[in-house]
């Protein structure tokens, strides 16, 4: 339960980064998508299940004051968060490249399905044009964020799930 309640804490946290620091760190108009992050770690280091809550509640977050289109960011939050889960029992925390080339994957299938919902059935049939200025610039910063934060969320984890001895605890 108690870490439950503080992942729902970081899920805020992160969100309220994403909506007071994302204008401020902007960078030509593209944010980085803080709120993603999130269920690609935690589905990494817990699970499908747990992957499937934290990206459940921060697609809800999301969906509420960012997407017009209600529960669409939910339901692909939910996905990507168990798609990081299936390399749950195969890699350790400590290798920080499979968690990056999860939220890379998971952060350009977001856009691109983005894309398709927003645009493309708008009859805007230009998904290069989306895809090299908006989709590829967002998943490069927001990795470049992962980079600095993944740290910090894994010391955050750490403490939260003390009881969990399958992972190895060290991080450099």
């Amino acid at each position: 339960m108690k870490r439950k309640i503080g992942e729902l804490i970081l899920i805020i946290f992160f969100y309220l980064l994403q909506v007071t620091l994302g204008r401020v760190i902007a960078i030509g108009g593209i944010k980085p998508n803080l709120l993603i992050i999130l269920p690609v770690l935690f589905g990494f280091l817990h699970g499908k299940n747990e992957g499937m809550y934290v990206g459940f509640f921060a697609g809800f977050f999301y969906d509420l004051f960012f997407s017009g289109l209600f529960g669409f960011t939910s339901l692909v939050f939910v996905y990507i968060g168990y798609c990081s889960g299936i390399f749950y029992q195969k890699y350790e925390e400590t290798e920080m490249l499979i968690p990056l080339g999860l939220l890379l994957a998971g952060d350009f299938c977001f856009g691109f399905l983005s894309y398709v919902g927003n645009f493309l059935l708008h009859n805007r049939l230009n998904a290069m044009y989306y895809i090299s200025r908006f989709i590829l610039p967002e998943v490069v910063y927001t990795l470049l964020i992962a980079v600095i934060l993944y740290k910090p969320v894994i010391f955050l984890n750490k403490h939260l799930n003390p009881t969990d001895k399958r992972r190895i605890s060290k991080v450099d």
